[in-house]
């Protein structure tokens, strides 16, 4: 017993098979810590170099990436790593600390902990599926 729809195999809209083998190491967490990462790069490009110092515009944007962005970067890295910990995909174990820490400071260190995320990822073709 499934507590939610099961595609049938008629329906049009299931879409290719070979997209879901990567869905459960691949949660919704990366696409976040994606799009906070380029949005802290952007505001940080802009406070770095196209703002004057001192301008409220520059303020703003020093604002955003060091107290909007580089958090929700520490907070999708921090959720991404308890959910892959969660569905028994892969642990980090202390790690995940250190890189959150790090990412405080310089969100860019992601980057590092996408590497090492890819580097665990399980060869197990039946951890990779959608659980059914």
């Amino acid at each position: 017993m499934h507590t939610r729809a099961e595609p049938t195999p008629d329906d049009p809209d299931d879409g290719p098979g070979d997209e879901t083998a990567d869905r459960r190491f691949d949660g919704p967490w990366l696409r976040f810590l994606a799009v906070a990462l380029a949005g802290w790069s952007v505001a940080y490009g802009l406070d770095r170099v196209l703002l004057a110092a001192g301008s409220p515009v520059g303020a703003a944007a020093a604002f955003t990436h060091g107290y909007l962005l580089a958090p929700l970067v520490t907070a999708a890295i921090l959720l991404d790593a308890l959910s892959l910990a969660e569905r028994n995909v892969a642990e980090l174990g202390v790690f995940k600390w250190l890189y959150a820490l790090a990412a405080l400071m310089v969100p860019p260190v992601a980057l590092v902990y996408y590497a090492h995320r890819e580097w665990l990822r399980p060869d197990d073709e039946t951890l990779l599926s959608d659980p059914t």
